[in-house]
């Protein structure tokens, strides 16, 4: 007698996919960067899927929407857009409170080209208005494609003979939905894929404070997505939770594993109308699904409007937050921005805010982890507005008041848990150490520096005229460049933790004398206002620190042409930013006391032009203002680029450029009036280190600190832990 043999059944595509990611984790992990080769395995999956979502997405409002009376029209609307405005409210409030989570850390930032740049338009005419269907289509231009569709859609209501080219769209959208059926067939290949990439190629060991977002962001989507959103239609509702849930399982794994919320709409509208035939709720009024879901796919979405929670971190993250009282306009103008998508809408809100505009390239780097949840909140979005609509369009809603009122209750005391936890994880469990400073403290020279002597000027020795040097041979024959640099001149001069003289100026100098074949030697002045002194009496050859031009400069000393340009900026107290972003607002305050740098007269007269019923405090050096060593001052008249390194020693402080009309001023090298030979080899040189990208090399590694901070290997088992490969 045999015995029987116990059959497991078949797996699901769900538990298929969700072995498939694990899998590819796994073997992300395992391999590192390695498994990056197979990502386009996953991204032929991705187009595959891609196929027949905007033909479906058309033909689904079209039939959907062209199948229904006017009366029918108008009921969809109005009930669907009531129910979006409650997952919009929903998702603001959500947007509102994470923050909340973000620790009291010290923070700073170098300087950034956002802070003068000027706001680009948005063409909202182009991304909205179809003007041309198929110039829209062949750019994937999502909201003008709605639009027609719509617009079509709504035409055919009123058309006598229309049923015949309705039941012809209706098997081509049929054929759409096959197709995808057939790819999704691949998605445990394709998410493998994908995810082993994913997991191969992130850098976890440059999470940092990114840790924050990541956490805060992950606990929103899912709190959104597997509690709020599920618990609101089993509230309204006959559908069970764990119903809600299951039928979408398929939908939400594989949204998340592709991070593409748009592939899954025939999927999800497929398992919409499978949930609510079985659970009777509605017949043929459940065809109202097929329109819904990829309507609702053009408006903003729940999980959309979680990327909001970047532009609030952003400004936490340099040190720069959104004040309470910004916040409804920030909602608002957040909203609006994202019918255009994150690629829009993040961008315009960093430039809004002067949040430094290369966040957005954070922003595309994390996003490609904390996108994945954003996608699955997305997709349950579009699921809970589906099934509401429908249900509403049935008739078959029901506010069932006690279990509402129990779910409100259960998910109030979830989110303060959560919001309280996290809090504290990062305030005691983490709270890192404040590392700009010391990563700014740290840079060493980019290029390979030439031997160099540092001597120092005594500041009550007499400027005795030195030996004078008449033409460019001379001085290559003495060997030497003598490079004076002032205390305090971050960052185009300072001493490093090492105590090496480095900064922007200092690398120029190193570059200069390799040009002119000679050694540099640089020297210590006591006083920036005797600089024309230094000069003509040949106590030293150029100054290179951070020098700007002034009016009535040519009477004094000759000087290069200009190698950057510097902003007036004025550096205040983190907390008085706001009050300090427009020159309206400033002028508005009373009793202002602004410090000024000593031997300015230039910056005092721009000042007082700018600002006239101010009072101005003289400092010998800005670190007289960080250190309180002036009566108490609320601002400090200084220029962006140097006044942002400043910041970085004192986080407490920031930089802020008064807008409208930022006020440039060109930097430059002076040196003695004689000695135009040495003028004209500097202007040719630096030009051609223009030309050759070594002045922006060396501005982007001084000036925007990207010299402060270096790639590793990307960690790995088979790196790290067999050794396997070097």
């Amino acid at each position: 007698m045999s015995k029987s043999i116990k059959k497991f059944p078949p797996l699901s595509l769900s538990a298929k996919i969700f072995i498939g990611m694990g899998l590819g984790i796994f073997t992300g992990v395992f391999f590192g960067e390695l498994a990056q080769k197979i990502y386009i395995v996953g991204q032929v999956f991705i187009q595959l899927l891609q196929i027949p979502i905007l033909p479906f997405l058309m033909l689904s409002l079209i039939t959907g929407l062209g199948g229904l009376t006017y009366r029918e029209a108008l009921s969809l609307a109005k009930k669907v857009g009531v129910f979006l405005l409650v997952l919009w409210s929903i998702a603001l409030i959500m947007l509102t409170v994470v923050p909340m989570t973000y620790p009291a850390w010290e923070s700073a930032m170098f300087f950034s080209p956002s802070l003068v740049e000027e706001p680009q338009a948005v063409d909202f005419l182009q991304l909205y208005i179809p003007a041309n269907p198929f110039f829209a289509m062949a750019n994937s231009i999502v909201p003008a494609l709605v639009l027609f569709s719509i617009i079509v859609g709504v035409t055919l209501i009123g058309v006598e003979r229309k049923q015949p080219l309705l039941d012809v769209l209706s098997v081509f959208r049929d054929a759409m939905t096959g197709v995808t059926g057939v790819v999704i067939k691949l998605a445990p290949l394709g998410v493998f894929a994908i995810s082993a990439s994913a997991a191969g190629t992130m850098e976890f060991e440059e999470l940092g404070r990114l840790q924050v977002y990541l956490v805060s962001y992950i606990a929103a989507a899912l709190f959104l997505t597997f509690g709020v959103l599920p618990a609101l239609v089993a509230s309204l509702t006959p559908l069970k939770y764990k119903e809600i849930i299951r039928f979408s399982r398929g939908a939400l794994l594989t949204a998340f594993a592709t991070g593409n919320a748009m592939i899954i709409l025939p999927l999800l509208t497929e398992s919409g109308r499978e949930l609510l035939r079985r659970a009777e709720l509605v017949t043929e009024e459940a065809e109202a699904i097929d329109v819904i879901i990829p309507t609702s796919y053009s408006f903003p979405s729940s999980g959309l409007l979680l990327s909001l929670t970047f532009v609030p971190f952003a400004g936490w993250f340099v040190g720069s937050e959104l004040s309470f009282s910004q916040y409804p306009g920030f909602l608002l103008s957040g909203l609006a921005s994202f019918f255009g998508g994150t690629i829009v809408g993040i961008p315009f809100l960093l430039d809004l805010y002067r949040i430094p505009a290369d966040m957005f390239k954070l922003f595309l780097s994390v996003d490609v982890f904390t996108g994945r949840f954003g996608t699955l909140t997305a997709t349950m979005h579009m699921w809970v507005l589906g099934l509401l609509g429908s249900c509403a369009m049935a008739g078959r809603l029901k506010v069932r008041w006690q279990q509402l009122v129990f779910a409100l209750s259960i998910m109030a005391v979830l989110g303060v848990a959560v919001i309280g936890g996290i809090r504290l994880f990062f305030t005691y469990a983490i709270n890192p150490e404040y590392t700009k400073y010391r990563a700014f403290s740290e840079m060493a020279l980019r290029y390979e520096p030439s031997p160099s002597v540092i001597k120092e000027l005594p500041p009550d020795a007499p400027i005795v005229p030195g030996q004078e040097i008449d033409n460019l041979q001379a001085l290559q024959r003495r060997g030497i460049l003598r490079v004076g640099y002032f205390r305090d001149s971050l960052p185009f001069a300072f001493r490093n933790n090492a105590g090496e003289l480095v900064g922007f100026d200092i690398e120029m100098a190193h570059l200069l004398a390799k040009d002119l074949q000679v050694k540099p030697e640089f020297i210590l002045l006591p006083d920036r206002s005797k600089t024309a002194q230094y000069l003509n009496n040949h106590i030293c050859d150029i100054v290179m620190s951070g020098s700007v031009l002034r009016p009535g400069m040519a009477t004094s000393v000759a000087y290069s042409e200009s190698y950057m340009d510097l902003t007036i900026a004025l550096i205040v107290k983190d907390h008085k930013r706001d009050v300090f972003r427009t020159w309206e607002n400033i002028r508005a305050q009373k009793d202002l006391r602004i410090g000024i740098p000593a031997n300015s007269h230039y910056y005092r007269s721009m000042a007082e032009k700018a600002l006239p019923d101010v009072t101005y405090v003289q400092l010998e050096s800005p670190r007289d203002f960080f250190k309180g060593k002036a009566e108490e001052l609320d601002a400090l008249f200084y220029l962006a680029e140097p006044g942002s390194a400043w910041t970085l020693i004192y986080p407490a402080y920031t930089v802020v450029v008064p807008q409208p009309d930022p006020v440039a001023i060109p930097a430059v090298y002076p040196m003695a009036r004689k000695d135009q030979y040495l003028v004209d080899f500097i202007n040719a040189s630096l030009e051609l280190k223009k030309r050759d990208g070594t002045v922006d090399a060396v501005f982007e590694y001084w000036i925007l600190g990207k010299g402060a901070t270096g790639k590793t290997q990307r960690w790995s088992i088979i790196r790290n832990v067999l050794h396997w490969v070097d």
